[in-house]
């Protein structure tokens, strides 16, 4: 029969990933890495930072001003120069990644009520963290300047903010949300691909061609327990983070039961694809490390993948599951996604899972001389 044998050739690869110290500890070790590590040097939050001062006014504003950047809670430190060479130099030594540097006439220009400048330097060496600092104190100079005029700020209008789906911007229900995709694509690709690329390397590829099992339930055998693997550990973030970081559940866990189901398959189906062109283990080993590297940058996980402008790039986030991986796990977790708005993810990732998996079998038809069915 078609499916025959399978069973048996899953538990005995899983016994094989399990039974080895090693395999266990390279499973089970990302967990408490990405769990721990990793959720707190990836926040995008820029908190404790320094800022660098060369206040040239001794006026009262310029001291108010400074007295509102200081005690903000983003700098932890504070750099007061009494010239340009310091000041640059703290921003060229990465001392600090923002400065500010108040003229001589700052206050008297105010009191005169013209205009009254300010210069803020940023680091573009650190163009990210640069720009969230100066959205800091872009805030506090708004508010300074409300607080001048009684009559201006009578007239300026009262605004509200609420953030949805993270409403105290907690920058680990970001970093956790996307882990659930990241370690599924770090750890399924490699271990099928790798699983498969081992039996090739050691010849015993063409023992189970010969075998009972028919191709496709070989290869099925070979996937289903990275499949499983990749099912627990993404579990495991997910679970994990809301038991230790409040990270909220609020959409159906079937829901996210089958997406999660059709993103791990759609994955292992990439692992298949490189062993199918591989080998030996080193070759899958660079193969899916040329591959995890794009997949992971263009996901939305380290920018938004909207603001990507070059359509070759536009492309292959198109193909990239990751990117639709993210938006099921962050969707379903934290907006309690429908059936119907998870369907636009789910289905591009059903159209990638067939297509990498035919290429696949192609492949192994040809390179074999087999038959899969």
């Amino acid at each position: 029969m078609l499916f025959s044998g399978i069973g048996a050739l899953t538990k005995k690869e899983l016994l094989n990933l399990l039974r080895e110290p090693r395999s266990v500890f390279a499973i089970f070790f990302p967990i408490v890495l990405f769990l721990t590590l990793f959720v707190f040097a990836s926040t995008k939050d820029v908190e404790n930072s320094a800022v660098v001062v060369f206040n040239q006014d001794g006026g009262t504003k310029s001291v108010d001003l400074l007295d509102r950047i200081v005690n903000a809670k983003t700098f932890k430190e504070t750099f007061y120069v009494n010239n340009d060479k310091d000041f640059k130099k703290k921003i060229d030594t990465e001392q600090a990644f923002i400065g500010i540097s108040i003229p001589h006439d700052f206050s008297k220009n105010i009191t005169l009520k013209k205009e009254a400048d300010i210069q803020v330097i940023t680091d573009g060496r650190r163009t990210n963290a640069s720009m969230i600092a100066y959205g800091y104190v872009a805030q506090i100079l708004a508010k300074f300047q409300a607080s001048l005029s009684g009559d201006s700020a009578k007239y300026m209008p009262n605004i509200s903010v609420r953030t949805w789906y993270n409403p105290n911007k907690d920058q680990k229900w970001f970093s956790i949300s996307n882990l659930v995709g990241i370690i599924i694509v770090s750890q399924a690709i490699i271990l099928t691909a790798l699983s498969i690329a081992r039996e090739k390397e050691e010849g015993t590829f063409d023992q189970l061609l010969v075998t009972p099992i028919k191709p496709l339930g070989m290869l099925l055998g070979k996937i289903i327990p990275s499949i499983i693997i990749g099912m627990f550990m993404g579990a495991c973030i997910m679970f994990l983070g809301n038991l230790f970081y409040g990270v909220p559940i609020k959409g159906s866990l079937l829901l996210m039961l089958f997406a999660m189901t059709v993103y791990v398959v759609s994955v292992v189906g990439i692992g298949v694809c490189v062993a199918a062109f591989a080998n030996t283990q080193q070759q899958a080993m660079l193969g899916t490390f040329i591959l995890q590297m794009p997949m992971t940058a263009i996901s939305g996980f380290v920018s938004p993948v909207e603001s990507i402008e070059n359509p070759i790039m536009k492309w292959f986030a198109v193909c990239n599951p990751v990117m639709y991986g993210n938006r099921l796990v962050k969707g379903i977790m934290l907006k309690n996604m429908t059936f119907q708005d998870a369907l636009e993810n789910i289905a591009p990732l059903i159209l990638i899972g067939f297509f990498v998996i035919t290429i696949s079998s192609i492949v192994f038809m040809k390179k074999y001389r087999i038959k899969m069915f």
